[in-house]
């Protein structure tokens, strides 16, 4: 009978550039692009690490997968999208996505800020760490 188990992770690929510096409260960032279109991965622990931010009370971040249309896909109408609540203390910022999923295309993911404030100027990362099953 076969068995399902976790395959060995990837290598993470930083993938947030300067996309979320100084990202307004309310806004959206652009498109930061993940390539899965040969490795083919079905999952990512997605790790979202935040320059020093002073967040309002309800103050969130909202993670979406997203196609890469040329820029033409309204990214309001994501395939998923995981939201974080973020502490009120004034600090950097860990959050993780476990289990996001993945398409087998040249996709991205966007980030919307609903913390309150503005994000830091520098210090913001997006590192996404792919992994899937293997049968054995």
């Amino acid at each position: 009978m076969a068995i399902a188990k976790w395959s060995t992770p990837a290598a993470g690929t930083s993938i947030a550039g300067t996309a979320l510096n100084s990202l307004a409260n309310n806004a959206t960032s652009a498109v930061m692009t993940f390539d899965n279109s040969t490795a083919r991965n079905l999952y990512a622990r997605v790790v979202i690490s935040l320059g020093s931010i002073s967040p309002t009370t309800g103050g969130s971040i909202t993670l979406r997968y997203v196609g890469h249309d040329s820029g033409a896909e309204d990214v309001t109408l994501s395939l998923e999208s995981y939201t974080m609540a973020l502490t009120t203390t004034t600090s950097t910022k860990k959050v993780i996505v476990e289990m996001a999923r993945l398409y087998p295309f040249a996709d991205g993911f966007v980030l919307v800020n609903n913390s309150g404030a503005a994000l830091n100027a520098s210090g913001n990362t997006v590192t996404v760490i792919p992994y899937g099953e293997d049968i054995a």
